[in-house]
């Protein structure tokens, strides 16, 4: 017959459930507290998110430096960007406008216009 000590027994279950208690103590903070998973996840998709803006801002800033670089020297390129913009012609030149937003003909627009009033 096997004698075993009646004080041994309960340390069979208690020293494991001991452990399980405290790997749960330390497995809670990092899924479910400021320092967790998720949160380390949803930084890090920041972190690329905002990486992204800063490349995208990046190549605008490069751009617009390059715009200033042209219109400080090249002459050319002033007037071409002062005849899109402002609309401006040369002499003997005809500048047709044209909005190709709306579908509707000047004259229904027009007839449009004298019904309202």
């Amino acid at each position: 017959m096997d004698l075993k000590p009646v004080s041994s027994l309960p340390w069979k279950f208690i020293l494991p459930a001991a452990m399980i208690l405290i790997n749960a103590a330390f497995l809670a903070p990092l899924l479910w507290g400021s320092g967790s998973l998720y949160t380390w996840h949803s930084l890090k998709e920041r972190r690329s998110e905002l990486s992204q803006e800063v490349d995208d801002l990046n190549r605008k800033r490069s751009a617009l430096s390059r715009e200033i670089r042209l219109l400080k020297a090249d002459p050319a390129y002033v007037e071409k960007i002062i005849r899109n913009r402002l609309n401006y012609v040369k002499k003997n030149e005809i500048l047709y406008i044209f909005d190709i937003g709306t579908k509707k003909s000047a004259w229904e627009e027009s007839d449009k216009n004298v019904r309202a009033e």
